[in-house]
């Protein structure tokens, strides 16, 4: 029998920390629930602000100020009852409309 070697099948069929508890984690400073969130989202995120953007260079940097946003605000988002992708990609947008001028920056 084969077993596949990735990384990505060893997370599919292992038991993942859910992702609120992952910004519990992050809003309490772990750094670790910062990085597993980060790689667990960072794609989904990418591809939402390249939709808006397609400069490599300002969705990068989109993306690590919608993960600055998170880190800052985790704690206000843990009161809602909101999904966690819900909440990353509403502020990846928010940091679209701020990098376009179309909005104010999050505050």
């Amino acid at each position: 029998m084969l077993r596949p070697a990735t990384a990505r099948y060893r997370l599919r069929n292992s038991v993942a920390t859910p992702d609120r508890t992952l910004v519990e984690r992050m809003s309490r400073g772990d750094e670790a629930a910062f990085r597993d969130l980060l790689a667990r989202y960072r794609s989904t995120l990418y591809a939402t602000a390249y939709a808006a953007l397609a400069d490599p260079e300002q969705v990068d940097a989109t993306v690590a100020d919608a993960f600055a946003e998170a880190r800052r605000t985790a704690t206000a988002f843990l009161q809602s009852l909101g999904t966690v992708s819900g909440w990353l990609t509403h502020l990846t947008r928010l940091c679209i409309a701020a990098r376009l001028g179309t909005s104010r920056r999050p505050t």
